[in-house]
């Protein structure tokens, strides 16, 4: 409907300019038609009439035709000037006008191209979203066809700027849905009965993947609802290799033994978070919200948690990091970067060692 109304006033636009311009040049061409041919002879009457008034004393009969006939070549010329330039006035405003209704073509192809592209948009989007919901004969995920779907997605979002939230959106969404917490089925042991360490669904991992790689577009204007929604989640053992995920929402979200080395997770919001075992190492945590994480086993080596917002701030009342969770984390957060308010940890030798 907005790109409807575009259209309308763009139509209207053009049709005014158009009507304008022809009212313009109809105006110039009528005045140098009309008036200006009159030019010489108005210029020269003041001339002529001196000749014609003086008296034989005063101008002799053959100076008398030499003034006459200089002043019948004087209004011949001008004449011609004037006429040349009345017809190169008229040629101008026919290229004038060619050159307007050819923009005015260039407008008419460049908005049927648009509307080509947008259609061809709308078709990979149909096909694209489609792909999501493929199945096997016997009801399981096409988790071929399904992550190809993905990954069609994110070519949308990226070719079309305008388009990148809705397509994060259905993509976190489908994550949200298909790997819930708690899971359907909380069966996570092999059948010898060892545990099991559990891994998103290819799918999963695709999204996350595109997530962690995608760029939002005007990123320094962000509204506060566009960010990454991923709470509670089953994403244990989830790989986010120096991922962007600044701003995103992990609340409640079930990361055991992620793999956050190098990730970006300024802003993010990780309340209630399961952690453990995850491996933080090198990761940015600026400002990030760690109230009641779990971070038993994390490992925080090199990690920047000096900006995370802290217990007892002022920051719209948030609760955050706390050394009795960092105690809990792998050699108590050894080599952290660690805000002013926290003890820190010195980082043993034999760490240092084993890095």
């Amino acid at each position: 409907m907005l790109g409807t109304n575009k259209n309308a006033a763009a139509w209207l636009w053009d049709r005014w300019v158009l009507l304008s311009l022809m009212v313009l040049g109809i105006g110039i061409v009528s005045t140098a038609v009309l008036r200006l041919p009159q030019y010489p002879e108005h210029q020269a009457a003041s001339l002529r009439q001196r000749i014609e008034t003086a008296s034989p004393t005063d101008l002799v009969p053959k100076d008398r035709l030499a003034l006459e006939k200089d002043l019948l070549q004087y209004e011949t010329d001008n004449r011609v000037k004037i006429w040349t330039a009345i017809v190169q006035a008229i040629g101008g405003a026919a290229l004038l006008v060619g050159l307007l209704f050819t923009w005015r073509t260039l407008r008419a192809t460049q908005l049927k191209l648009d509307i080509d592209r947008a259609g061809q948009l709308t078709n990979r989007f149909t096909a694209a979203t489609t792909q999501l919901g493929a199945q096997l004969n016997d009801g399981t995920p096409n988790v071929e066809a399904r992550v190809g779907g993905i990954y069609a997605l994110a070519w949308i979002g990226r070719d079309s700027p305008e388009e990148y939230w809705t397509v994060m959106e259905i993509l976190t969404a489908y994550v949200r849905h298909n790997a819930p917490w708690p899971p359907p089925d909380r069966r996570i042991s092999s059948p010898e009965g060892t545990p099991d360490a559990p891994k998103p669904r290819s799918d999963i991992q695709a999204i996350l993947t595109v997530l962690g790689r995608s760029k939002p577009p005007h990123a320094k204007s962000l509204r506060l609802d566009q960010k990454f929604d991923l709470r509670r989640t089953d994403l244990r053992g989830a790989e986010f290799w120096d991922a962007h995920l600044e701003r995103t929402d992990f609340w409640g979200a079930h990361l055991e033994g992620a793999e956050f080395w190098g990730a970006s997770l300024e802003d993010a919001k990780l309340l209630h978070t399961h952690l453990e075992g995850a491996n933080l190492r090198g990761a940015t945590l600026v400002r990030a919200d760690l109230t009641d994480a779990h971070l038993r086993g994390a490992n925080l080596d090199g990690a920047d948690l000096q900006g995370s917002i802290l217990q007892g701030t002022d920051l719209q009342g948030a609760q955050g990091l706390t050394q009795a969770q960092l105690s809990r984390a792998l050699r108590k957060g050894a080599g952290a970067l660690l805000p002013a308010d926290l003890a820190p940890v010195a980082y043993p030798a034999s760490a240092a060692a084993d890095a």
